[in-house]
């Protein structure tokens, strides 16, 4: 089969002075800028009038709905340890705290101990603020520690008694309980302990009455 040359392809035509018009075109809107916004020059007494307003608007406004907060949290004071406020702090500055530890075992030239060591602070970490939002959907703070730092002793609550065989209350040292309202020591358990004349303390008779700790100081204790 005879081969066929075919005719060479011819290269588009631009129209004279078609680029230098683009070139125009985009040397116009080189300078273009933002138009700056206007101000408008108005009194004190304006001025005042429009913070009058401001604030007749936000008490018009409804209050913050926190759905996933539980309402044990939200009934406590903003100055209360487990506050929904303070929490907050704390679940921040712990995300920040891992992130930190997190960084510190991706860096060079740190020997695997010291990155294992970061890695364990950064889960620890995490793992509290796990805790601490499960509190706030729940009400239930199950952590060992709280505070910003995590440093600070949790103090368990009894909310049901529980008693032996012989009809004494099961104590455990460190949790505070209502009958005694103060925290169960190791002193208490040992029976090593007194209480102190000028210290006012209550309790719960109908609760405590068969604890032989504490009916052997009953005459100590203020009713």
């Amino acid at each position: 089969m005879p081969l066929v040359k075919l005719p060479a392809r011819r290269k588009p035509q631009v129209q004279p002075g078609f680029n230098a018009q683009i070139t125009d075109h985009r040397s116009q809107n080189k300078d273009h800028r933002p138009k700056k916004k206007r101000t408008r020059n108005i009194t004190e007494e304006q001025r005042e009038a429009l913070r009058q307003r401001m604030v007749e608007m936000r008490k018009k406004r409804k209050p913050a709905e926190y759905k996933n907060i539980h309402h044990t949290v939200l009934s406590k004071p903003e100055n209360d340890k487990l506050s929904m406020k303070n929490v907050k702090e704390w679940i921040k500055e712990a995300k920040e705290d891992a992130a930190a530890h997190a960084k510190n075992a991706r860096g060079r030239g740190i020997t695997p101990q010291i990155q294992q060591r970061e890695m364990a602070m950064s889960e620890s970490k995490k793992a509290y603020v796990r805790q601490m939002e499960h509190y706030l959907k729940t009400g239930d703070w199950i952590a060992q520690f709280m505070g910003a730092k995590e440093n600070e002793r949790t103090v368990w609550t009894c909310t049901a008694m529980a008693y032996n065989a012989d009809g004494t209350p099961k104590r455990t040292v460190g949790v505070w309980y209502p009958d005694i309202r103060r925290e169960w020591t190791r002193e208490m358990e040992n029976g090593n302990f007194e209480f102190d004349n000028d210290q006012e303390v209550s309790y719960d008779e109908t609760v405590s009455l068969t604890d032989t700790n504490f009916r052997n100081n009953e005459h100590k204790l203020a009713l």
